[in-house]
């Protein structure tokens, strides 16, 4: 996740849940570097990104193949 705030990049399973000072509780993730109260990322978010990463990453190795023929021909 990524701080609104700050823009400091954090896992959201790792960082503080709740501040326990909201009415009614807080739903909140809170930036370990600035405490900014940032909102909870939605499931298809997470999936997508967990998505593009596999694409990224397999999708790279291609991209080198095809750079390393075009330096030999």
């Amino acid at each position: 996740m990524i701080c609104g705030f700050c823009g400091h990049e954090f896992d959201e399973n790792l960082a503080k849940r709740g501040c326990g000072g909201c009415s009614g509780g807080c739903h909140s993730v809170h930036c370990p570097r600035c405490n900014y109260k940032n909102p909870l990322e939605p499931a298809f978010i997470g999936k997508l990104k967990t998505m593009l990463k596999r694409k990224t990453t397999s999708g790279s190795g291609d991209t080198e193949k095809s750079e390393d023929k075009k330096t030999k021909s």
